[in-house]
């Protein structure tokens, strides 16, 4: 089992979400990304965001990264030494070793005939990353979504049949995980600030279960 880490930051780290599977083997897209695990097949992927002084990091990822948008109103009232500056731009430097910058906050790997993007996503006193795909011959993205229930009926009615057209919806403890595809990431970016289960209700996901690191 092939594993692969996005880290943006080197202190306090917290894994942002719950790790997903790529299986790169199936033709089906809609089943490409799951929390099951079978066999040696796949790759795990897990996604490491620092939650310290986050809104000042922001800034310096914008220093080094122009494109990135900013929303007009930023709330940051953070004590940041130099140490710890320099220290996130290393972080960042390290990452974009692997991952390769696109603009705009977008970063993407490319395996096979699939390309993993890492979204940025900022609100107006924090940000996060999240993961959509594309795939070679296939239009859009495809994108996972946690949901608190109460509200899962209203982003039915919301999407387009194009986007729910193949879509999954899977049961889990605390939301539901929504499974389908994008047609453009800032769609999926305003879909991320509304409805997902961590951001839009400023949760943190906790695990509950034990994640073998599998090797």
């Amino acid at each position: 089992m092939r594993r692969i880490e996005f880290r943006l930051g080197r202190r306090h780290l917290t894994l942002e979400v719950p790790p997903f599977f790529i299986d790169f083997r199936k033709r089906n897209f809609s089943s490409m990304i799951t929390r099951r695990v079978s066999g040696d097949e796949g790759t795990l992927f897990y996604v490491y965001i620092t939650r310290k002084n986050q809104m000042s990091k922001l800034l310096i990822l914008k220093s080094m990264h122009p494109g990135i948008f900013m929303p007009p109103r930023l709330t940051i009232n953070e004590t940041f030494t130099r140490e710890e500056i320099n220290d996130f731009i290393d972080s960042v430097r390290e990452l974009e070793r692997t991952w390769e910058y696109q603009d705009h906050g977008l970063w993407k790997m490319r395996i096979n005939d699939l390309t993993v993007y890492m979204v940025l996503v900022i609100g107006a006193d924090r940000w996060t990353v999240r993961a959509i795909i594309s795939k070679d011959g296939m239009p859009g993205y495809r994108v996972e979504l946690p949901v608190d229930p109460k509200l899962s009926e209203r982003l039915l009615d919301e999407l387009t049949p194009e986007e729910k057209h193949d879509m999954e919806i899977h049961e889990h403890v605390e939301n539901r995980h929504f499974h389908f595809t994008v047609y453009s990431i800032e769609r999926f970016i305003d879909l991320v600030k509304r409805y997902d289960y961590y951001f839009a209700r400023k949760e943190r996901w906790e695990q509950s279960v034990r994640i073998e690191d599998i090797s």
